[in-house]
Order: C-alpha cells, then structure tokens, then sequence
C-alpha cells in the first residue's frame, strides 16, 4: 500500500529521502551536519512528530527521523508484519546504510524499543542515548491487560475501521487540540494494518523486551534532573 499525502510544508519544511530496506522503501530526513542523532517515532505518529526539534537541532546535529514501514510517509510492503523486531532491523539497516558513527539515539513511545534494538546492536558505534515517555523491558500487568484488550478482535476492527487511536486515544494524551495538519498520521495510512499491531506487540514482542532488559539493565536508566 502507497499513501498519496503531502505534508503540509509550512509545518514540516523537510524533503523526504528514500532507504530500500530489504523489506521495502522507508523513508527517512536527513537534516544539518555534525554528530549524527537518530530520532525514533511511536504509535500512531511519524517523523512528522520531531518537527521543531530538528528544525532547532540542524544547525549544530545531523538529524536523522525515520517513518517506520507503514508510517507516515511510508509505504506498507506485502508480507511485512509490522513487528517491532522487523521495525528495529530496518531501522538499523539505514544506520549501516548511512554509515552514522558516534551517533544519539531518541526514542519517543515505541521508539524506545526500536532505538535502544538499534543501539545496542552497534554499541561500539553509539555515543549518547536520549529517551522520552518510553520504556524496554517487560510490560507491567495493567500494560500487558491494556495490550490483550486492545489486541482484541472488536478493538483491532474499531482501529482499522474508525481509526480510534487517532481519533479517540490521541486527544486526550495531548496537550492542546491538534488541527488536521497536525493529525498523526496522514489518511488513510492506518489501513496497513501498522497502528493496530503496535498494542498487541506489548505482550508479542516479551522476548526483545527480555534481551534488552539484561544488554541494558532499567536501573542504569537516569531520568533528568
């Protein structure tokens, strides 16, 4: 699936370039020069999502924002299982593919996961981590009780079909009401089938959760001061 959208370019003034992941067509911004950071989106949001931080960041970093498969811009290949272990392979395929070296890593949501995946997996080449409202280990009970409901058959039909994240989960978790330009994700691009495996992913994707919990243990997380 293709998503015939455009941005607008008053609130994202960036051109997209193209990765060929061995699983289909990503793409991602490549914005500035100097220490590269990649920045990693959640659900149901897109590189759209880190507007203003590059716009701030691109006169002093290279700022690197990905739309994962399914996402935003994205296309949503065939086959592909929109997994967060799929998510972080093709993620880190850019990073080899862009050659970053000393780079950050930001995580936001789901891009938690996919980011620390990404970074432990090229340590050597990693020089800071930076996550926001996320997490990568083991879901607590009432996560993994929110991830059985949502993965439910009636709740993955009203995500598909009426689009529930964005328009009944998002609102109240924002700080004001966004307008359709803001809307996280553009028409349509839902139907991939991305935002509704991304909560039953919570209890799917356990064994990750469990190998990054003994690469990067939770209580070397610092919250800022």
């Amino acid at each position: 699936m293709k998503i015939d959208f455009e941005p607008d370019r008053a609130m994202y003034p960036f051109e997209s370039k193209w990765f060929d992941s061995s699983a289909g067509r990503m793409p991602y911004i490549d914005e500035g020069s100097g220490t590269p950071i990649l920045f990693c989106h959640g659900n149901p949001t897109w590189s759209f999502l880190y507007r203003g931080i590059v716009s701030r960041l691109r006169d002093r970093f290279r700022c690197v924002a990905v739309d994962y498969l399914g996402f935003g811009l994205s296309e949503g290949p065939e086959g592909y299982g929109y997994t967060i272990e799929e998510h972080a392979r093709i993620t880190g395929e850019l990073v080899d593919d862009l050659v970053l070296e000393g780079f950050i890593t930001m995580g936001q949501d789901w891009g938690g996961p996919v980011s620390m995946t990404a970074a432990t997996q090229r340590a050597d080449r990693v020089s800071g981590v930076v996550l926001g409202n996320t997490w990568f280990w083991p879901g607590s009970l009432y996560f993994r009780f929110f991830s059985r409901i949502m993965g439910s058959g009636l709740m993955q039909r009203k995500i598909l079909e009426q689009n529930l994240f964005v328009e009944k989960l998002m609102p109240p978790a924002t700080a004001r009401k966004l307008s359709d330009q803001e809307r996280p994700l553009p028409p349509g691009a839902a139907d991939a089938g991305s935002v509704a495996m991304m909560p039953k992913q919570i209890i799917d994707a356990t064994p990750l959760f469990e190998r990054l919990s003994v690469t990067c243990p939770r209580s070397s997380v610092r919250s800022p001061r």
